[in-house]
């Protein structure tokens, strides 16, 4: 999906949504979330989109929310959300005082909403039982607070391998490291079959979480500093993985069609049996086993750590909830073993919490289970969108050959601090 640079209306965003408190106070009851002993109480809920059209997020949702609305006399009314316009929705829904009660965030979102009082921390609404039961509760802290529950942890961006092709030009082990990979990549190449393909073509900023970001923390690289106030991606470790990957393709082991390559496009050369890897989201692997590829993969290649990117996506409470107690309940009921069963029965992502069992495709679960410590999710850096916006332009623009590795970086750490000094003032 398409992140803008926003910061501009994120500050008008303040002073409407100040304005608003002070003059736009509803009368209790107004709108049947805090009215008379009796009335059903309602509750806005935003969900992006993850199913199909056999299987309908509102549907499903719905169907899943049933007897939390008999339980608690309330009425959840679910808006789903489209990828395209998605931080613009948040943007206008909250400034106009519109927003949800309970929404879906990505952590690139979250800190902006948070300086400004736009999210409300769930720690008060948790107890000890739900702390022992979700795995991710760490990934949903920012600023020392609970302020986000992980509801998609997953999505890991893994590199999967062609088996035959690999038989084919004489590899006997997939690639572990940089170096086994380029070794591997040249017997691909000399064995007249195309190494890897990737999306440098894609207009959404989110083509970094295959292409850059795996390579970064594998260099032992950060995107920014500690405190979140530096960028740290032009850093000795940024330019030794940006280098690797504009190699990839200066030594013809990444086609020059990679600049004009879309994500779908580029996973569809590795799913029609004509690259020997790709670098994918694991809800891939089923299509590939669809297209009868025999493939398999690895978590993270190495170079001096290992390292991948995973979605740590997050059920968040926005503070003008009339119910915030109600909304907290409404989360932790999403994130039930019972409702996210029925949800990943749509949406194939791992559990969440230990009273869910596992789901998804069973060749991933070591993933989960034994290389957590390779997950790397992006950090809540206020004004970030428009920072990877930035970033990813220049390196589109390295792999024309138009920028170096280090002018690529540079520039965009310049662009980056600039940024992050005007956040932080």
């Amino acid at each position: 999906m398409k992140k803008k640079s926003w910061i501009t209306l994120l500050s008008l965003l303040l002073v409407v949504s100040l304005l608003a408190a002070c003059g736009g106070k509803q009368e209790p009851g107004a709108d049947g979330a805090s009215g008379k002993a009796g009335s059903k109480q309602k509750l806005l809920l935003w969900m992006p989109p993850f199913g199909t059209e056999e299987t309908l997020d509102k549907e499903t949702w719905s169907s899943i929310l049933k007897p939390f609305e008999q339980e608690n006399n309330v009425q959840v009314e679910i808006e789903i959300v489209p990828w395209g316009n998605y931080e613009e929705k948040y943007l206008t829904g909250i400034s106009s005082g519109q927003g949800p009660d309970i929404g879906y965030m990505y952590m690139e979102m979250m800190s902006d909403f948070i300086d400004m009082g736009a999210l409300e921390p769930f720690d008060s609404y948790l107890t000890d039982k739900d702390r022992e039961n979700f795995h991710y509760l760490d990934k949903g802290l920012i600023q020392g607070k609970q302020y986000a529950l992980p509801i998609v942890v997953g999505s890991a961006r893994v590199l999967f391998y062609n088996k035959d092709i690999l038989t084919k030009a004489g590899v006997e082990q997939p690639p572990a490291t940089w170096d086994e990979f380029i070794a591997a990549s040249k017997k691909v190449k000399d064995a007249g079959f195309t190494p890897i393909q990737m999306q440098w073509g894609d207009k959404a900023i989110g083509a970094l979480n295959s292409t850059f970001y795996p390579f970064l923390w594998q260099a032992g690289g950060n995107l920014f500093s500690e405190d979140g106030t530096k960028a740290a991606f032009n850093s000795p470790e940024g330019i030794r993985a940006a280098t690797f990957v504009y190699n990839l393709k200066k030594e013809g082991y990444l086609p020059d069609s990679t600049t004009s390559m879309s994500e779908p496009q580029a996973i569809g050369e590795f799913k029609s049996g004509k690259t020997a890897f790709s670098i994918a989201p694991t809800n891939q692997g089923q299509e590939f086993t669809k297209a009868n590829i025999n493939w398999g993969y690895l978590t993270s290649l190495k170079d001096r750590q290992q390292g991948t990117f995973a979605a740590a996506d997050s059920l968040v409470m926005v503070s003008s909830s009339k119910n915030k107690e109600l909304a907290a309940k409404l989360a932790l009921y999403m994130l039930s073993g019972p409702s996210m069963t029925e949800f990943h029965k749509m949406a194939p992502f791992p559990p969440v919490g230990k009273d869910e069992t596992y789901q998804d495709d069973d060749a991933f679960k070591r993933i989960y289970e034994e290389d957590q410590n390779m997950l790397m999710t992006l950090p809540a850096v206020k004004g970030s969108a428009g920072i990877f916006d930035n970033l990813y332009k220049n390196l589109q623009l390295m792999m024309m050959g138009e920028l170096t590795p280090e002018e690529a970086l540079n520039e965009s750490a310049k662009y980056a601090d600039e940024m992050l000094s005007q956040n932080n003032k």
